[in-house]
């Protein structure tokens, strides 16, 4: 396919408007065909225009930046459809409605993918590299963080249609351990504050990851903006100046502590991490390269947020 052509449904997200409108216009190859958000027409909202875009013969991918909820059914009526979906993070709400859209992607012969962008960004494959191929020794830890001060109360995420500080952000405490890990977690444990509807606004949590290799993190919708990596072994610890996730466009750090506290710094390049991720969707739809993050990863991941759910109930 030489010119992948896009539709968005939920156009006046923040994410698209913010981030991937203009990651689209840098990833050679790909065109925004049409755009739709919520018909307000009468007074009543209705999403009959995402309908009428998903059925749109001139368009062959969907990107869904919708709120969580949102997700499972329209990336449903898009393979229906016969559209390759893009969808934000997280893919859907649960394990069951993850193994069900993949399952519906199989059967349509189409390629859905969750847009994690981390992993495509030049510094966050070296940091994966590093530590795969035993850069830093036997691992032991990973230390993650992403916060941030929501000053919004009705804003989504802290109802049923976004459902909490897990599910958005998460995969970016996440998704680096379970990517380094390559398998499934042994255990699990996390505590959350809950609000009124019992969804999460901040959790702290730990993933025992088999092997000696266990991951920490902290997620918050009411704290300081915060996003932090660490990653340790028994002969380096790993750290990134700034906020790791998504990476920035410019050259940046990695910086390495030795056991006899020498520190090596490497430099990486910058990239636009979101165009980036949308020029390898378009390459796994073509069948030329295997996904960073595919169904695996992300089956893997909607398991993981459940159990921390589990372990963290609302009090009483």
């Amino acid at each position: 396919m030489e010119q992948m052509r896009w539709g968005v449904i939920g156009a006046s997200a923040r994410i698209y408007q913010g981030r991937l409108k203009p990651a689209f216009a840098l990833a050679d190859g790909n065109e925004i065909v049409a755009e739709a958000s919520r018909s307000t027409a009468g007074g009543a909202s209705s999403e009959a225009p995402y309908a009428e875009l998903v059925r749109r013969a001139d368009i062959d991918a969907v990107y869904i930046p919708l709120p969580n909820a949102g997700h499972k059914p329209w990336i449903l009526r898009a393979l229906e459809a016969g559209k390759h979906v893009l969808c934000e993070k997280p893919l859907t709400l649960s394990p069951a409605d993850t193994d069900e859209v993949f399952a519906a992607a199989t059967a349509a012969g189409r390629t859905v993918m969750e847009a994690y962008m981390w992993p495509h960004h030049p510094r966050a494959r070296r940091i994966l590299t590093m530590v795969t191929d035993g850069e830093l020794g036997e691992l032991r830890a990973l230390r993650s963080v992403f916060t941030y001060p929501s000053s919004n109360p009705n804003d989504h995420r802290f109802d049923e249609r976004g459902a909490g500080a897990l599910f958005d952000v998460g995969i970016y405490c996440l998704g680096p351990a379970m990517m380094i890990a390559g398998r499934d977690p042994v255990g699990c444990a996390a505590a959350a504050t809950r609000n009124a509807v019992g969804v999460d606004v901040a959790m702290t949590g730990f993933v025992d990851w088999g092997d000696g290799f266990a991951s920490s993190f902290e997620v918050g919708m009411d704290a300081p903006h915060r996003r932090i990596l660490e990653v340790s072994g028994t002969t380096g610890a790993l750290t990134v100046p700034g906020q790791h996730a998504p990476g920035p466009e410019e050259p940046s750090d990695i910086v390495v502590q030795r056991r006899d506290d020498s520190v090596e710094t490497t430099r990486v390049d910058g990239a636009n991490a979101f165009a980036e991720m949308i020029k390898q969707f378009g390459a796994v739809v073509a069948e030329l390269e295997h996904p960073v993050f595919g169904p695996t990863e992300s089956k893997r991941l909607a398991h993981v947020i459940d159990a921390l759910h589990r372990a963290s109930p609302a009090a009483g």
